[in-house]
């Protein structure tokens, strides 16, 4: 292999991945971050992988390394047969005999789990992907968490890939008929943000209230996708980055010692942790004045909602609302009123350059200054510490 930094002999490495998915893009990141780190890679990049690649290119292409989404087993043999250094970067499948980095899939259900759970529901489902390996590790650390707690779970597979209209028709209607069909209130884990949105999409036709019927989690972390749902879908964050990062490591290794025998266990990292939004911004409460309460307490808390507001609407007494509130979460209406404000200042504290005046405005406080307090009082810093603090944070 040629030594670093000789910019006559580059290493050459090929990275095949799909740059139209979120998760490609992170991998990309983490590439670019190991690159630099160790001087300089010539990098072919191919950002419209499928996950299959023809004999000739193989043939043809000459370089020291390569890093690659790969689906198919016939293309792993293919990529052995090369002898080049490899390491797939996607671990849908774990049974390629290729080094691999990927996501740890059950650690990933196992966190949407205990998010679910920690929302005190008593249903919960599984919507997956259809003879996806992946999706299905997914399920099982979702399962198993759940089961731990003495709940069972519901599942819903479709293909994900729908190749017309008419299929795409078809896998709504049997999506809705199994949502219909769920006891209520229900929390459901998708094995993704674009099948998580296709639920709440489902959800919306139905009239099912989200999240408070139906409460929604995905994964990736998709801003578009996940911004972009109604209501906007809270989705397991994994850590990409740090996998692209990884496998340009390991392909570095192989690549310094080309006898290093290359089949060995893939490297699995765990998710990041939960990013939360509206989809699962709820706690599962058997009171139905308590739950309508709560519902519009999420839908106008940022307008000005005070708890007189309430009262109005449902007809009871101050004393009544406090204590049927106390005895459902814990907290008093006007507790729950300051979350929804403050949760949703967070957001906007890590989604955009908001100023801090602005912010205040939209979450409905009067001043910057009574934001700030809040803030204090809750969280134990500032907004402007909470803002750094979440974008140094990986």
């Amino acid at each position: 292999m040629p030594a670093k930094g000789d910019a006559a002999v580059l290493p050459q490495i090929a990275v095949c991945v799909d740059k139209a998915r979120n998760y490609g893009r992170k991998v990309l990141q983490g590439i670019a971050d190991y690159a630099e780190t160790v001087g300089r890679w010539s990098l072919d990049v191919d950002s419209d992988a499928t996950g299959s690649y023809s004999a000739s290119w193989l043939e043809h292409w000459q370089g020291d390394g390569i890093l690659a989404y790969v689906e198919s087993r016939a293309t792993a043999r293919r990529l052995r047969a090369s002898r080049i250094p490899v390491v797939e970067i996607f671990g849908h499948h774990l049974n390629l005999h290729l080094p691999q980095v990927g996501n740890d899939e059950e650690a990933i259900g196992r966190v949407a789990a205990e998010h679910l759970l920690s929302c005190r529901f008593k249903h919960f489902a599984f919507c997956g992907y259809r003879r996806e390996p992946w999706s299905e590790r997914r399920r099982l650390g979702f399962e198993r968490t759940i089961a731990r707690k003495g709940f069972s779970t519901a599942r819903h597979d479709s293909p994900r890939r729908l190749a017309t209209l008419a299929a795409g028709q078809r896998n709504r209607e049997c999506l809705m008929t199994w949502l219909a069909a769920l006891p209520k209130p229900v929390a459901i884990m998708a094995c993704s943000d674009r099948q998580g949105a296709r639920v709440l999409d489902a959800c919306r036709r139905l009239k099912l209230a989200s999240p408070e019927q139906v409460a929604v989690i995905g994964v990736d972390n998709d801003e578009e996708t996940c911004r972009l749902a109604d209501p906007p879908l809270s989705s397991v964050r994994d850590d990409a980055r740090r996998v692209g990062f990884e496998a340009a490591q390991l392909l570095d290794r192989l690549m310094a010692n080309p006898g290093q025998r290359e089949e060995m266990f893939p490297i699995l990292i765990p998710p990041l942790g939960i990013a939360v939004r509206r989809s699962t911004d709820v706690t599962a409460v058997d009171d139905p004045l308590i739950a309508a309460a709560m519902r519009r307490i999420r839908e106008q808390a940022c307008a000005g909602l005070q708890v007189a507001d309430l009262l109005a609407q449902f007809k009871v007494s101050r004393s009544v609302l406090y204590r049927r509130f106390h005895d459902s979460l814990n907290r008093s209406p006007h507790d729950e009123i300051l979350r929804v404000q403050l949760e949703r200042a967070k957001r906007l504290l890590d989604e955009s350059d908001f100023t801090l005046e602005h912010i205040a405005e939209l979450c409905g406080f009067q001043h910057s200054e009574y934001l700030g307090v809040a803030f204090r009082r809750k969280l134990g810093l500032t907004p402007g510490e909470y803002r750094r603090q979440i974008r140094q944070s990986p």
